[in-house]
């Protein structure tokens, strides 16, 4: 009986030392990014889907937003009737390699754009995440007049990666290493 106690003692005082090494990290409110990877991947003759992962940082953990994350400041449109910026929190801008140099790429109609949402990535608790965050984009050849310059297979293209937090905290910017379209990188 003595011997259970002691063990039971040990045990103890090991797991109090062992949760006191483990401190909840002392992240920024403000959501930290960086960029992991790129892949592409081609489905078919018309389209490709653009993988890309980045690394994320964010100290009271209010990043991502729920479908019913609907009303202001997360509403589709502004009261002026233009999109709302913040009703997506993951945003992209895209580059084409032209004669050596990077050139924006210019979507023609403006409802059309690669800007997105990610779902909450921490519920409704208020503490500091870490983690990776994987946006698949799909991207078709077909739509050369929503953009210019055209975008075709085989041509070298990279991204701008930026998100937001509930509190519409803006990450640092984070640019992808390129990748050639139509080709599985």
């Amino acid at each position: 009986m003595l011997k259970t106690t002691k063990i039971i003692i040990f045990l103890v005082f090991i797991g109090l030392i062992a949760t006191a090494c483990f401190r909840e990290p002392n992240y920024a409110d403000t959501p930290a990014i960086a960029f992991e990877s790129i892949r592409n991947t081609p489905i078919n003759s018309s389209s490709d889907s653009v993988i890309i992962t980045i690394a994320y940082q964010d100290g009271d953990g209010d990043m991502g937003l729920a479908s019913t994350d609907t009303m202001p400041p997360f509403q589709r449109t502004a009261s002026n009737g233009q999109p709302n910026q913040f009703f997506n929190n993951y945003f992209l801008n895209i580059y084409k390699r032209v004669n050596g140099r990077y050139v924006p790429v210019i979507f023609n109609e403006p409802s059309f754009t690669l800007n997105s949402r990610y779902p909450r990535l921490n519920g409704s608790r208020q503490s500091a995440i870490e983690g990776s965050l994987r946006f698949t984009v799909p991207f078709f050849y077909g739509l050369f007049s929503a953009y210019s310059p055209r975008i075709n297979r085989n041509d070298t293209i990279r991204f701008d990666v930026q998100v937001v937090d509930r509190a519409l905290n803006k990450s640092n910017i984070v640019e992808t290493t390129d990748i050639i379209m139509g080709r599985r990188n």
